[in-house]
Order: C-alpha cells, then sequence, then structure tokens
C-alpha cells in the first residue's frame, strides 16, 4: 500500500527538479550548485530520515537570503536574481514538513520558474520542459488533492494506476482544447517575459563591425544556425552582411555611410525570405545582389536602412527572430567608385607595392591585370585556420613567406593589389555557401560558413574577386542528418508558436472568413473536409476520452461489469445478459461464492437503493475481486 502524501510529494520534487533544469543557465553559476545540492539533500532526507526543520528558521532564512538576492536587480540584470530567489523558494520549502498548502506552493513556485526561463530560452527545449511540467504538474496537483482530502492513509497500488491514468489523460484534453484559444486570443509581438534579455555577452558570429586579420578562422569553427532561407537560391551563393573600405594595422573598417536608393534588376531576378537568428547586430544578411528588402516581421518600428555598398541595417539590434523578404539581382552592381576605394597605407610594405607594379606591367587592360591577381594567387597558396605567428607586416609574411591563410589575408591582400594598380575594389564581409534542409525544404547558414571576399570595379561594374581557395569548414562537413532534423523541429516551433503574432492571426481569419464567403456549389465539399471534418474528428476525442475515464472511474458499476468479465472467463458461459440474483444462483457453490455475493449487493445498493456507497466500500470490492480466481 501506498501513502497518499508519498505519492503528492513524489511528483513534486520531480516537477522541482524540472524547474531546477529549466533555470539552468538562467540563475547565477554561483548559487546554482549549493541550492541543487541542497535540494538533493532536501528529498533524501524526506524520504530516509524525516528530520524537518523549524518554520520560523526556514521563513527567517527564506526571507534574508531573497532580500540579499534582490539587491542585485537592475535595468541590466533583473531575471538572475528572480531565478535565484525562486530555486531558493523551493529548497527552503522542501526542508520543511509538508501539508497540502506546502505542496501547492512549491508546484507553484516551479510554475514560474518555466515562466522566467523563457526570458533565456523560447526554442524547443522549453517546449520540452514546458510539457514536463504540464503533465507531472497536473498529475500532482490531483495527488495532493488526494492528500488533503483523505489525508495521510494509504491508498491501493490499483488507485494510484486508476488515477494516474485519469491524470494523464487530462493535460492533452485541456491542450486541444485550448488549440482554438490559441489561435484566437489577442498576443503581443514581444514575448511577456522576455523584456530583460541576456543581450550579447559571449555571443560567436559572423556579423561584424570590422574585419581583422585570423579572426574569421576562429568563427569557422561554430556552427551555429544564423539564418534560414526560404526559396530558390542560385549554387554559388554570397550572403553580404557589410562592406569595409579602409584599412588600419591589421584591420578593415568602414568609413562610408551614406545612404543609397534601391537598386534595379537588370539581368533577371531572385526573390526568397530569410528567417534570421538574435545577432544582437544591425545588420541584415542578403544575397548578392540586393535589389530591396520588404515585410520585415518580428521586430516593432526597426526602420530599415541601405547603405552605399548594398549592404542593409536596421536601427535596433535584432534581439529575437525576425522574418524578411528580399529581392536580389542576378548581375553586378553599378554604383560608382569613391575615393575612398583606391586608398592605401603610408606605411604599406615596398614588397608588396613592387609585386603591385610587376601584375601590372603584365596587363595591358584591367580586365587583364585583375586576371594575373587572380592567377597569382592560385600558384602555392592554400587556406589554413591555423596562422603562424608572423614575422614584421602580417600581409608581406603572408605573400612572400608562409603563403598560407584564411579568407581575411587573400581579401585584404587582394584588394590592396588592386588598389596600387589603380582599380578600385572593396571589401565584403558575409557568408559563402548553404546547406539544404531536405526535411523542411529550406536552406540554413551557420557561422562556419563567414567569408570574406573582394569587388573590383572594372568597366562600370563591381566584379566579385574571390582568391581565397576552394574550402569547406571542417564544422561544415559535420553537420549530419540528425542536426538537420533537430533544426527542422526548432524552426517548425518557432514559426508555428513563438512566431505566432497578431498578423498571423489576423491573416488565419480572413483566409477562414474568405472561404465562408466562397462556400457554394462544389465549394461546399471543400468546406465539409476542411472545417466540418477536423471539427467531428476533436467531437470524437472528446466523446471517446469521456467514455473511457467513465469506464476506468471506480464505481459499483464498473466493478460489477469486471465481476461479469472475469466469471465469464472462468465459467465459460455468457453472464452479460443474467439478472444479479441468476449470477448469484449460479456461483452458489463456488469457492468464491461470498466474493460474487458482496460485489452485486454492492451494485444493487448504489442502483436500485437510495444507500450511498462509500469508497471504502468499494475498495473492499475491488480487492475481493482480484481473490476470485
Amino acid at each position: 500500500m501506498l501513502s497518499a502524501k508519498k505519492v503528492s510529494l513524489t511528483l513534486t520534487y520531480l516537477v522541482s527538479a524540472g524547474c531546477f533544469a529549466a533555470l539552468w543557465g538562467v540563475a547565477d553559476d554561483l548559487f546554482f550548485l549549493p541550492l541543487l545540492i541542497l535540494f538533493l539533500l532536501s528529498v533524501l532526507n524526506e524520504f530516509r530520515f524525516g528530520f524537518y526543520l523549524p518554520r520560523w528558521f526556514l521563513n527567517t532564512a527564506g526571507v534574508l537570503l531573497s532580500l540579499l538576492f534582490l539587491t542585485d536587480l537592475s535595468l541590466e540584470n533583473m531575471i538572475t536574481p528572480f531565478a535565484n530567489m525562486l530555486l531558493l523558494l523551493l529548497v527552503v520549502k522542501s526542508f520543511e514538513e509538508k501539508r497540502p498548502r506546502d505542496i501547492y506552493q512549491m508546484l507553484l513556485i516551479s510554475l514560474l520558474g518555466i515562466a522566467v526561463s523563457t526570458t533565456f530560452r523560447l526554442d524547443l527545449s522549453f517546449l520540452i520542459f514546458f510539457l514536463y511540467e504540464l503533465f507531472l504538474g497536473t498529475v500532482a496537483f490531483l495527488f495532493t488533492n488526494v492528500y488533503a482530502n483523505l489525508g495521510d492513509r494509504s491508498v491501493s497500488s490499483s488507485f494510484v494506476r486508476t488515477y494516474g491514468k485519469f491524470s494523464f489523460l487530462f493535460p492533452p484534453l485541456v491542450a486541444l482544447m485550448s488549440l482554438p484559444f490559441f489561435l484566437i486570443l489577442p498576443r503581443t509581438q514581444t514575448p511577456l517575459f522576455d523584456l530583460f534579455g541576456k543581450g550579447e555577452q559571449g555571443l560567436v558570429s559572423g556579423i561584424a563591425r570590422e574585419v581583422e586579420l585570423g579572426k574569421v578562422g576562429e568563427i569557422q569553427q561554430d556552427n551555429s544556425v544564423v539564418m534560414r532561407i526560404y526559396g530558390e537560391l542560385p549554387e554559388n551563393a554570397y550572403w553580404r552582411v557589410s562592406v569595409f573600405d579602409t584599412p588600419v594595422n591589421t584591420k578593415w573598417v568602414r568609413t562610408v555611410d551614406e545612404r543609397e536608393t534601391e537598386g534595379w534588376a537588370r539581368g533577371g531576378s531572385v526573390s526568397y525570405t530569410v528567417l534570421l537568428e538574435p545577432t544582437y547586430d544591425t545588420f541584415l544578411p542578403v544575397l548578392d545582389y540586393p535589389l530591396r528588402i520588404s515585410r520585415l516581421e518580428g521586430i516593432r518600428r526597426a526602420g530599415i536602412q541601405r547603405f552605399r555598398g548594398g549592404y542593409y541595417t536596421l536601427n535596433k539590434p535584432v534581439s529575437k527572430p525576425v522574418r524578411y523578404e528580399v529581392l536580389s539581382a542576378l548581375e553586378e552592381p553599378r554604383d560608382p567608385p569613391d575615393s575612398v576605394y583606391l586608398s592605401v597605407p603610408e606605411n604599406l610594405s615596398p614588397k608588396i607595392a613592387e609585386l603591385a607594379e610587376e601584375l601590372y606591367r603584365s596587363g595591358r587592360s584591367e580586365e587583364e591585370r585583375v586576371l594575373k591577381v587572380v592567377d597569382f594567387f592560385r600558384r602555392g597558396f592554400s587556406y589554413s585556420l591555423r596562422i603562424e605567428a608572423p614575422e614584421g607586416d602580417p600581409l608581406e609574411h603572408f605573400l612572400f613567406k608562409s603563403r598560407k591563410g584564411n579568407c581575411e589575408y587573400f581579401a585584404s591582400a587582394t584588394a590592396l593589389l588592386l588598389r596600387l594598380m589603380g582599380i578600385p575594389s572593396r571589401l565584403v564581409g558575409g557568408f559563402r555557401g548553404y546547406v539544404e534542409n531536405k526535411y523542411g525544404g529550406y536552406y540554413i547558414v551557420t557561422n562556419s560558413m563567414a567569408h570574406v571576399w573582394v569587388e573590383a570595379y572594372v568597366n562600370g561594374r563591381w566584379l566579385r574577386i574571390d582568391t581565397t581557395p576552394p574550402y569547406v569548414s571542417p564544422a561544415v562537413s559535420r553537420i549530419s542528418k540528425l542536426d538537420l532534423l533537430r533544426d527542422f523541429l526548432i524552426t517548425f516551433w518557432y514559426r508555428n508558436v513563438v512566431d505566432f503574432s497578431a498578423q498571423k492571426q489576423v491573416s488565419l481569419l480572413r483566409s477562414a472568413w474568405k472561404g465562408l464567403r466562397e462556400v457554394k456549389g462544389g465549394s461546399l465539399l471543400r468546406f465539409a473536409v476542411y472545417v466540418l471534418v477536423p471539427v467531428g474528428a476533436l467531437l470524437l476525442i472528446g466523446l471517446t476520452v469521456r467514455v473511457y475515464v467513465r469506464r476506468i472511474r471506480k464505481t459499483p458499476a464498473n466493478l460489477y461489469r469486471k465481476l461479469l468479465d472475469k466469471l465469464e472467463r472462468i465459467e465459460g458461459r455468457k453472464l452479460r445478459d443474467a439478472l444479479p440474483e441468476d449470477v448469484i444462483r449460479i456461483t452458489r457453490l463456488r469457492p468464491y461464492s461470498r466474493e460474487v455475493e458482496f460485489i452485486i449487493n454492492l451494485y444493487r445498493k448504489d442502483r436500485f437503493s437510495p444507500y450511498k456507497v462509500t469508497s471504502s466500500e468499494i475498495e473492499k470490492g475491488y480487492r475481493l475481486l482480484r481473490k476470485i480466481q
């Protein structure tokens, strides 16, 4: 036999453990581990020793430590202290001798912990934590009600199983019935608990405001998804993020911040949709060569700006997933060059200038000189993520000694050689390539695809000059089918749950209204298939669940039905249509006749008299039923 209190406590501790898991990474690491250890000790104490600290002591300690945690509250740091406090309260309640109200409080604290975790995560892991808390929390709540009504009394294992079945059926039924409310209830553009996010601490991204020699190699070790793209893409895709015009020591920076108008398609165009992950920067990656961006969703009051060089920014950082539609041209841009695209550093190595002079004399036109530069890097140069320490000027060491480097070295050297030859050039930072996710019908771009290349202005057009040898980061090759399946599930969660905005609600309602207005003639069958069939299916599921729940409840009628089932198997004859008196007569000489008579009398009292059968009598009837063999 099990104790109602023990069952309730076991489930409540499992729910509390889920709260700890959800707040891992949200609460302060300094306090998380000690609080987790104390929580585990309280579980051991509950089921092994039963030693409880005085309530006045625990309440005093809880208040003082909570105030200590809350002293860290600030506009920049509001979530971590609150998460610390919730875990502390769980530990305090765990060391108390628990009455039903204490268990209710632990369940409530755990629910608040899941809500707080949405500040740091709205991905698929939140769904897992939420479902875990929903199912176990509901079961724990229902069993706590049993504890509150029966006290610390013993309950049979069959009662626990039967009550558990009902408890586990309840959450999915509620979720199913709540679906219409999810579709129609108003919602904000920002998650309720996402007012104070974790910011850009520790963020590694191929989106940057400057290019420094050797830094892209570090980024190419990271396989985090930067964006997902829907639409048809060219085989050789370059994703433009920013344009750099001025070399400063070992960096390239932007000094030209002039806005420009949107372009026009001359040789055809391609349209696609980008779902950009939070970058905590203002840039919007686009496929070369962008013409315009439209339908920005996911961030309010964020104006789109286009700058010289054909890159786009917002007037606020991208702190959550955003979606935008882009139209890109298939022909190179023709915006006129600026004088800054010919500038070179004053302290440039003389050997680099001599190399540029040699390449200049070997070509008779701009096109030939550009080809000479490209051909130069095809002989004896190789790509490497490991850059050896340079001796003196890094580019001189790269060009004349090591002849190994990553894309920043190739792009920087190429741009300087072209400028020394009188050809305007600029660096473009972004990404190269993509991986197709066939599970979801879209493409992904990761940080490991970060890249830098050169554009040279030749005969009125900006030609892409990519002298970096063909190279695929090892991180890209590690993307497996399992990774793509996981990414599809995460993307489905974002698009259909997290990103289900008010705009989508309006669009859904408009489509439904339009469909209803067009219901006539042949459309009637379509209406029945798309509307009436799902509604009928929901009603059928609800009716099935109701019938099943009624059949598993411990009632005299169900007890009598189970008795007949068992007797039919033992006697080898049909008793379903026999009267209760006939069943007693048939089994009068059997060793289980007394058990049968008790159960049948219990059924007749409940069915044909005003007598109210007690729960203890029903439990006795089920015990006697198990004895019948």
